[in-house]
């Protein structure tokens, strides 16, 4: 598939085409994903008080659900965000991965991972917090390290 790229300016609104010989499911998650603002300028816009902060994803060691509200942790901070983990999971970069039925990890972030009985693993951060990834998604995980998707 051939790709084009225009610049223009500041005052113009953004906008992607898609000229296709056929409307696929690939080609509707592209659109998806696209319109539903998964095309990511590398942060995520997050609440703290009353103040909305974009909190850039390099930073972000998890996003966690406690109570239907979603947290988001760095390193020093931890910020609220509207989305719900399914959405997130959808517009996130690979390098973030859903590891519980409450949790998704940043896996660039992670410093540590620890096994524990029962097949489950933590994920420790440099700043001590961590947390638990079930066995349900450690095969996956497992899977994208060797494939050196990290």
């Amino acid at each position: 598939m051939k790709v084009s790229l225009k610049l223009i300016s500041d005052t113009e609104q953004e906008e992607a085409k898609l000229y296709v010989h056929e409307e696929t499911d690939n080609i509707k998650r592209l659109e998806r994903y696209i319109s539903e603002d998964g095309f990511y300028p590398g942060y995520l816009l997050c609440q703290r008080e009353k103040a909305q902060i974009p909190v850039k994803l390099d930073v972000i060691y998890y996003i966690e659900t406690i109570q239907e509200i979603q947290y988001v942790h760095t390193e020093k901070e931890v910020y609220k965000v509207k989305q719900r983990l399914y959405e997130l999971e959808r517009m996130l970069p690979y390098y973030f991965m859903r590891v519980s039925k409450s949790a998704i990890l940043n896996l660039n972030g992670v410093k540590t991972y620890k096994p524990f009985s029962g097949g489950i693993m933590l994920a420790e951060f440099e700043n001590g917090d961590g947390t638990y990834i079930s066995r349900k998604y450690v095969k996956e995980l497992r899977n994208k390290v060797r494939e050196g998707l990290l």
